[in-house]
C-alpha cells in the first residue's frame, strides 16, 4: 500500500484495488504510538481500508497505540483516541476530519465520531465498517445502535439504553435471551412454568424489534430465543411509543449477525453441569469472486438437563442469510431461521404451606409428571432492502414473518399445602395447542439536510403489524395429590376436543416521524410523533365462529420530545418525555358481555448525563426517571368475577414508578472490560394506599461483570473474569384463609399475606486461555457459593422458582 500525498490531502490506497474493499470482521493490529501520519499509513496497510485526510490535519498529532485482534473500525477508533479527530464512512472510504465539524447524523464516540450516510448503516457499507456491528470489536461498548431506526451512539439517544455486545455474550456464555436478561441493567425475571416474562422499572417488557424494524408483540416462548444468530441485543428502557412500543418497561432490539466479506468458519463446543452439551457452527464469506454477494449459515445443537428432576431440554437451530450489493447504492438482505425446542419434565413451579410458610422443598423437586412435554417450533423469514440516495439519505424497507407452533401435554400438582397433614394439592391435566403468525413491515426514509448553518436529521416512516393466534386449551381435574409421596398420573392422549378455543387477530398501522434539529453544534432537539391509524383487536370463539369482543381504537397521535446538550467532547446532558399508549383489548367494561377498555395512557420522563471516556472505549450514564400510568384495568365491584370471563373492569389504575440508574460499559484500561449497572426503583399504586404494584421488583438491583485479558508476554492468552448480581429484598402479597378450629382445616376467614425474600448476591467467575488467535478454552462458574434463593416468587399454590445452584460450563472455540 502506498501513501499518496496530493495537494492538501493524504490518501491511502491499496494497489490493484479498483474500489476500496472493507476489511474482514477481525484483523491483527500492531501499531505503536507515533506521529499520526505514520500511524495512518500503518493502519491502511494492516486494515486494507482506503483512508483520506487533509495533510495539515495530521501534522503535529500523535496516535494512540493499537495492539491485538479486532475489527478495523474499532482499531481506528482506538488509534484516533485523544487526537480530537473524527472519521466517517462515505461509501467504502474512511474520511478523517475535525470532530467539532461533524454533526448531522453523527455517531459520537468521545472525540471520535463515526458517520454513515443519512445517519444509518447505509447501503453498500460492509459489516466490518458498519458502526452497529459489535462482532470482532472485543468490546462491551458499542459504537452505535439502531434502536431508534437510525444508527446513533447511546450518548445521542435521550433515553437509557443497554447494549449487550457479541463480546459480552461470548464471555459470559449468554446462550438464551433469559441469560441476557439476567445480566441486563435494571431487569428482573419472572419465571413461569410455560415461559418467562421480563420487567424493567417494575413494568413489563412486552415488545421486541428485529434489526430496527417494526415492533413485534412476540411474548410467548421468548425465553427460548437463542443468541447464536445475534450480533447484539439492546434494551431501551422507558416508553417508545414513537416507534410503536407503548409500554414503559421498554423494548428489546435484536440485531442479527451480518454476512462477512472474508471467508470465516467458527465453531464452539460446550459441556457443563447436569449433562448439558451444545455445538455451534458458523460459516460466512463471499459467494461471488467480486464479493458483491455474501452469505452466512449458523447451526446449533443443544441438549441437556436442568437441576430439577425429570427436566430435559433439546434444541435444533438452523439460520441462513444472504447479502447482495444489487447496485453500488442498493443492499439486499434476506434470511430464514428455524428453531425447534422440546422441553420434557418442565413444571418446576413450587407451592408453599397454606399459612404462607416456605415448605423448604429440595431444589431438584418437580411438581409435574416425568412425561410432561412442550414442543415449540418457530420459523422466521426476514428481509431488508436499503437504497442510498446521494450522500445523505437512505430508504429502508424491513420485513419479518414469524410462524410459531406451541403444543403442551402435562400434569401438575397445584394449590397450597396444609401444614398439618400435607393435604390440599390436586393433580390436573393441562393441554394446549397454540399457533401464532405475525407479519411486520417497516418502510422509512432517513437522512440529513442543511439549514441555518447546521445539519439536521429527519426520519419519516410507516409500519404495519398483522398478528393472528389460534389458542386451544383443556384443563382436566385428575384427583388429590401428595407432594411428599407423589403418584404420577398416566399420560393422556392429546384431546380431540377443547374446553376453550379462541382466535385473536391484531392489526396495527401507523405513521411516524422524528426531527433532530441543531440550533447550535452542541445542542440537539428531537421532536416526533406517531399517528396510530389503526389499532384493532378481535377475539373469536373458534368453536362457533362468533365474535367475543372487538377493540378498534380511533386514530390517535402519540408525541415524543427530547434534547441532548454536549458538554465538551466527552459528556452530554439529556432529557426526554415519551407518551405511553398500551392496548387493553383483552379487558372488557361492564355490563356483560362488555366492551373493550380504552388504552392505558401516561408519560415517561427521563433526564440524565451520558459520557464517553478513555478515548470513547468506555460509556457511562446516570439517569433519573419517572413513569406515570393512568387507566390501568381494575376489577369492577359492580360485576362479580366469573371464571374464564374477561369482564368486568374499569379504567381506575394509577401507577407510578420512579428512581435512578447508573451504568458503565467498556474498556477501563487496556484489556480490562467492565459492565456495571445499578438501579434504584420506587413504585406505587396510587389507588391502593401507595403500596408497591411491582412487588418482585427490588428497590436496589446491582449487576457487575468484569473481564481482564493479560497484556504481558508472560501471561499472554490468559484472561480472567467475574461478577455479581445482587438485589435487596422483594415480596408477594395476597390473601389466604386462616385455620378454622371448628373444621381443623384452612377454610376460615381470609387474611392478607406477604411472602418476603431476603436480599441476596449471586457470584460468578470465568477463566479463559487462548492458545493462539484461532483456538481458546474457557470455563464459567456460576453461583460460586451455591446460594439457595428464589429467582421468582408468586402465590401459596404455585409460581415459586428456585434459582440455579452452582454450575459450570466449559467451552472450546475455534476460528478459521
Amino acid at each position: 500500500m502506498a501513501a499518496l500525498l496530493t495537494g492538501s490531502s493524504l490518501a491511502l490506497a491499496v494497489p490493484g484495488v479498483v474500489r476500496a474493499q472493507a476489511a474482514p470482521a477481525e484483523r491483527q493490529f500492531d501499531i505503536p504510538a507515533q506521529s499520526l501520519a505514520t500511524a495512518i499509513t500503518s493502519f491502511g496497510q494492516q486494515s486494507g481500508l482506503q483512508v483520506s485526510a487533509p495533510a495539515d490535519l495530521l501534522a503535529g498529532r500523535t496516535s494512540s497505540p493499537v495492539s491485538g485482534r479486532m475489527s478495523s473500525l474499532s482499531a481506528l477508533g482506538h488509534l484516533l483516541g485523544g487526537t480530537g479527530l473524527s472519521f466517517r464512512i462515505v461509501g467504502n472510504t474512511v474520511v478523517l476530519e475535525r470532530a467539532p465539524e461533524v454533526a448531522d447524523g453523527a455517531v459520537s464516540l468521545g472525540p471520535v465520531r463515526v458517520e454513515a450516510s443519512g445517519g444509518s448503516a447505509a447501503a453498500g457499507m460492509s459489516a466490518a465498517s458498519d458502526p452497529i456491528v459489535t462482532e470482532g470489536t472485543r468490546s462491551y461498548a458499542p459504537l452505535a445502535t439502531n434502536v431508534g431506526k437510525m444508527a446513533l451512539s447511546p450518548r445521542q439517544i435521550p433515553q437509557s439504553v443497554t447494549v449487550i455486545t457479541r463480546e459480552r455474550i461470548e464471555d459470559q456464555n449468554l446462550i438464551s435471551i433469559e441469560d441476557v436478561m439476567l445480566q441486563t441493567t435494571g431487569v428482573t425475571v419472572d419465571r413461569a412454568w410455560l415461559s418467562s416474562t421480563y420487567n424493567s422499572r417494575g413494568l413489563a417488557i412486552t415488545n421486541v424489534r428485529y434489526d430496527g424494524g417494526a415492533t413485534s408483540n412476540r411474548v410467548d416462548g421468548m425465553s427460548d430465543i437463542d443468541t447464536a444468530i445475534y450480533d447484539s441485543i439492546a434494551l431501551v428502557r422507558g416508553a417508545d411509543g414513537l416507534f410503536g412500543a407503548g409500554e414503559a418497561g421498554g423494548v428489546l432490539n435484536f440485531t442479527r449477525k451480518r454476512a462477512l466479506e472474508d471467508a470465516q468458519l467458527q465453531f464452539a463446543a460446550f459441556g457443563g453441569s447436569w449433562n448439558n452439551y451444545r455445538l455451534e457452527a458458523d460459516v460466512t464469506g463471499p459467494v461471488t469472486s467480486d464479493g458483491k454477494i455474501r452469505a452466512r449459515a449458523i447451526g446449533v445443537l443443544d441438549y441437556g438437563h436442568g437441576f430439577q428432576r425429570f427436566k430435559e431440554d433439546r434444541r435444533q437451530l438452523i439460520h441462513a442469510l444472504v447479502e447482495a450489493d444489487i447496485t453500488p447504492t442498493t443492499l439486499l438482505v434476506a434470511g430464514v431461521t428455524r428453531q425447534e425446542d422440546q422441553h420434557d419434565g418442565f413444571n418446576v413451579s413450587l407451592p408453599r404451606y397454606r399459612n404462607g410458610v416456605d415448605i423448604g422443598l429440595p431444589r431438584d423437586f418437580n411438581m409435574g409428571a416425568p412425561w410432561n412435554w412442550i414442543e415449540r417450533g418457530t420459523t422466521v423469514f426476514y428481509g431488508r432492502v436499503e437504497q442510498r440516495i446521494g450522500e445523505d439519505w437512505t430508504v429502508k424497507l424491513t420485513a419479518n414473518r414469524m410462524e410459531n407452533r406451541d403444543k403442551t401435554n402435562a400434569a401438575e400438582m397445584e394449590n397450597a399445602v396444609d401444614p398439618i397433614d400435607g393435604s390440599g394439592v390436586d393433580w390436573w391435566y393441562f393441554q394446549q395447542d397454540k399457533a401464532t403468525k405475525e407479519t411486520t413491515l417497516d418502510l422509512n426514509a432517513q437522512g440529513s439536510f442543511e439549514a441555518f448553518g447546521q445539519k439536521h436529521d429527519l426520519i419519516l416512516g410507516a409500519d404495519y403489524t398483522h398478528y393472528t393466534q389460534v389458542y386451544q386449551q383443556l384443563w382436566t381435574y385428575v384427583g388429590p395429590g401428595d407432594i411428599f409421596d407423589p403418584v404420577y398420573p398416566e399420560e393422556p392422549a392429546f384431546p380431540p376436543a377443547w374446553s376453550y378455543r379462541n382466535r385473536q387477530v391484531v392489526e396495527r398501522i401507523g405513521l411516524y416521524g422524528s426531527l433532530r434539529i441543531r440550533p447550535a453544534k452542541a445542542l440537539s432537539l428531537i421532536a416526533g410523533g406517531r399517528v396510530a391509524l389503526q389499532d384493532k383487536t378481535q377475539n373469536y370463539n373458534l368453536a362457533t365462529g362468533a365474535l367475543r369482543n372487538q377493540m378498534d381504537q380511533k386514530t390517535v397521535f402519540i408525541p415524543y420530545a427530547g434534547a441532548v446538550l454536549d458538554i465538551g467532547s466527552q459528556f452530554s446532558l439529556y432529557g426526554s418525555v415519551a407518551e405511553i399508549y398500551q392496548s387493553q383489548a383483552t379487558y372488557n367494561s361492564g355490563p356483560r358481555p362488555g366492551t373493550p377498555l380504552d388504552p392505558v395512557k401516561g408519560r415517561n420522563y427521563e433526564a440524565g448525563i451520558k459520557g464517553e471516556l478513555a478515548g470513547g472505549r468506555l460509556l457511562g450514564s446516570l439517569a433519573f426517571y419517572r413513569v406515570n400510568k393512568r387507566g390501568q384495568a381494575a376489577s369492577d365491584p359492580a360485576y362479580p368475577a366469573v371464571s374464564g370471563d374477561n369482564c368486568c373492569y374499569v379504567r381506575d389504575g394509577y401507577l407510578k414508578s420512579q428512581g435512578f440508574e447508573v451504568e458503565l460499559n467498556g474498556e477501563v484500561l487496556p484489556g480490562f472490560q467492565i459492565a456495571f449497572g445499578y438501579t434504584y426503583n420506587d413504585n406505587s399504586n396510587k389507588r391502593d394506599s401507595d403500596a408497591r404494584f411491582a412487588e418482585t421488583t427490588p428497590e436496589h438491583l446491582l449487576k457487575i461483570w468484569a473481564d481482564y485479558r493479560f497484556q504481558g508476554e508472560a501471561l499472554k492468552g490468559l484472561s480472567i473474569g467475574g461478577g455479581v448480581t445482587a438485589q435487596s429484598s422483594n415480596f408477594r402479597s395476597g390473601y389466604i384463609q386462616q385455620l378454622n378450629p371448628a373444621t381443623g382445616i384452612y377454610d376460615g376467614p381470609s387474611y392478607e399475606y406477604q411472602f418476603k425474600v431476603p436480599g441476596y448476591a449471586i457470584w460468578s467467575g470465568r477463566l479463559e486461555y487462548a492458545f493462539d488467535e484461532r483456538y481458546s478454552i474457557s470455563a464459567n462458574l456460576n453461583n460460586i457459593f451455591d446460594k439457595t434463593y428464589y429467582v421468582t416468587i408468586d402465590s401459596p399454590g404455585y409460581g415459586n422458582f428456585y434459582g440455579d445452584p452452582r454450575n459450570v460450563l466449559v467451552s472450546v472455540r475455534g476460528k478459521f
